[in-house]
């Protein structure tokens, strides 16, 4: 039975069940001492009245208790939070047990000596003030109902024994009844304060579920992102991949003033290649071809993509056209290096944005130059430039200038 009662009763309700938050919280709101000075601004207030009536001796000495009292609980609490023992729960909740102890026989000594030497009239108020404190300490520290519950008991013991030494003896179960309404409103109050504490964590709970789910969410659809913007054989961007960076890059270097160039890559009689070595190696070799493209003209402000087939397309932006003429050389020697297994050999249209030429226009040229290194032998680059200067007459005759003049 006893422990039963102790379990209804315990130092500090739930202490296992709280976070750290809700611990901390909990023990800062039981050791705030704000509302036991307006407690005893109250009681101060009497004993002054007290003290006008004449009885001096019996008014400075409640003085004294109450100032005691008031000592004590400033210098408890500054202590605590001076050498942060809120993470010794038990200690906190038996420091706090003890200084309830001592808080209520102070108080109920106040209040028996007050209603002592008080006259008719201020036994009421005394009474009244009583009440109140009962109130008070039951409505604030019930995360504590065995401290609480002590404070009560004593409070109201110590203004009943005042009382009844007047003889009021029928006032004898009107105090104990409301000692158990106060005990019934501890455990009241503390169920709904744990169910709320126990909801918050609930919550923090599924908040913090949400946000995994969230991220996992997030990731998965960058991913499907990726995915459906790359290449799946070779693994660099894909024809979609390249649209939509050609329709931002286009306008961006215009708004900028920089340069933006695009290789086209075709590789040489790949269909002969597939059937010489079968589709197996023929996957392999594009492979190997977006891998050189990536590792020589990839780049953050760049974009690698299969343009489609055995074509692919590289976007250089900030990259003027003799720059991108040079790294069109640096890739067909890459490519076509002759101490590979199986070599192989690109043709490779080189343009450059110029002016107010839009996607359309960059796409064009780079298109025309292909074709025109194709015409001219393929294994060779020519720049959209070559195409105005009739440098394209002497490709298609044989005469190595444009890709000499890469290579240079």
């Amino acid at each position: 039975m006893g422990r039963g009662l102790f379990d209804r009763f315990p130092l500090l309700l739930d202490a296992d069940g709280l976070d750290e938050r809700q611990r901390r919280e909990v023990l800062r709101e039981l050791f705030d001492f704000r509302p036991y000075l307006m407690a005893n601004a109250a009681l101060t207030l009497v004993i002054i009245q007290v003290f006008l009536s004449g009885a001096a001796q019996e008014a400075m000495f409640c003085g004294l208790l109450v100032a005691l009292g008031t000592i004590m609980r400033i210098a408890v609490t500054r202590f605590y939070q001076g050498k942060d023992k809120a993470d010794d729960v038990s200690r906190c909740a038996k420091a706090f047990a003890l200084m309830c102890l001592v808080v209520a026989i102070l108080w109920g000594v106040t209040g028996a000596v007050l209603y002592r030497v008080a006259d008719d009239s201020m036994r009421i108020a005394v009474v009244g003030i009583g009440c109140v404190l009962v109130q008070a300490v039951t409505l604030r520290t019930y995360m504590a109902p065995a401290p609480t519950m002590a404070q009560v008991a004593i409070l109201i013991a110590f203004h009943a024994a005042a009382i009844v030494y007047d003889g009021l003896y029928v006032l004898i179960p009107v105090c104990v009844l409301y000692t158990l309404f106060q005990g019934m409103c501890i455990l009241a109050l503390g169920r709904v304060r744990v169910r709320q504490m126990r909801a918050e964590r609930e919550t923090l709970r599924l908040l913090d579920e949400l946000q995994f789910t969230n991220a996992e969410l997030t990731r998965a659809n960058l991913r499907l992102a990726d995915s459906a913007l790359s290449d799946p054989l070779t693994g660099v961007g894909n024809r979609r991949r390249f649209d939509e960076a050609l329709t931002t890059m286009v306008p961006a270097a215009m708004r900028n003033g920089r340069p933006l160039s695009l290789l086209l890559v075709d590789v040489d009689h790949f269909k002969r290649f597939n059937d010489a070595h079968g589709h197996i190696a023929g996957d392999e070799a594009l492979r190997r071809v977006a891998d050189q493209l990536r590792a020589i003209a990839g780049g953050p402000d760049h974009v690698v993509a299969r343009f489609g087939g055995e074509e692919f397309a590289v976007l250089l932006a900030g990259v003027d056209e003799a720059g991108a003429c040079s790294l069109a050389g640096q890739i067909m020697t890459a490519i076509g290096d002759p101490a590979l297994e199986r070599p192989l050999t690109v043709s490779i249209g080189v343009a450059t944005a110029r002016g107010p030429s839009g996607a359309v226009e960059l796409v064009s040229e780079a298109d025309r130059a292909l074709y025109a290194a194709k015409r001219a032998g393929r294994n060779r680059a020519i720049c959209g430039s070559d195409l105005d200067r009739g440098d394209l007459d002497a490709a298609s005759s044989g005469h190595p200038l444009a890709a000499d003049r890469i290579s240079a």
